[in-house]
């Protein structure tokens, strides 16, 4: 089992990645022409995962909790968006954290995505049919939604939520979830020297 080390360091890490996952929540941010607009591609949760790796669940938690704060201080959506982001960082980095915790290595970490990857897409798909979607109807009102939903063929005051799901978030939160895997697998290993080499000039600092 993989073991951490809080000290000085690790909190200068946390609060380096958590700059990192505020700054790329805001750029590069886009959305896709053949998604709905409520959706806005953006990599923040890359430095997240990444951070779950290196720091461990607490970093983790830690990272998603503070992008969190951030975020609601310039919401547009009344803290609804804010607070799905929220509960999707922190079950992800949970289930990829723990998961690498206990098996750190190549395989562990490929395991530790893939799972994080569904948990992604699952909680996604839960939060914004049960929570998300009726708040914005209410919020915004519900012709506002369906305007915003018109790239998706058939939606109807009826069928709205379960063709937003199936149509929009699904797929969106499953293109996403991928390419920070991916992303996440493949320059983890080679930046994870720089950790340690703060880790270790840290300690010396501290030593002298």
């Amino acid at each position: 089992m993989k073991k951490y080390k809080y000290n000085v360091s690790w909190i200068v890490q946390v609060s380096l990645l958590s700059a990192l996952a505020i700054i790329l929540y805001n750029f590069p941010k886009f959305k896709l022409p053949f998604f709905p607009g409520m959706l806005s591609v953006q990599f923040s949760m890359l430095p997240t995962i990444i951070g779950s790796f290196a720091l461990g669940p607490f970093g983790g938690v830690l990272i998603v909790v503070i992008k969190f704060l951030f975020k609601l201080l310039t919401t547009s959506t009344a803290g609804v968006g804010e607070i799905v982001d929220l509960i999707i960082g922190l079950c992800v980095v949970l289930v990829t954290s723990l998961i690498y915790m206990f098996k750190n290595n190549k395989k562990g970490a490929i395991i530790a995505l893939v799972f994080g990857s569904l948990t992604w897409i699952l909680v996604a798909a839960l939060l914004n049919a049960v929570y998300a979607i009726p708040a914005y109807s209410v919020q915004f009102g519900i012709d506002t939604v369906l305007k915003m939903l018109t790239v998706i063929p058939g939606v109807t005051e009826e069928n709205y939520i379960s063709k937003y799901i199936i149509f929009g978030c699904i797929p969106f939160n499953l293109m996403l979830s991928v390419v920070v895997s991916l992303v996440t697998y493949l320059v983890y290993k080679k930046i994870s020297w720089l950790f340690e080499k703060m880790d270790n000039k840290i300690s010396k600092k501290k030593e002298e």
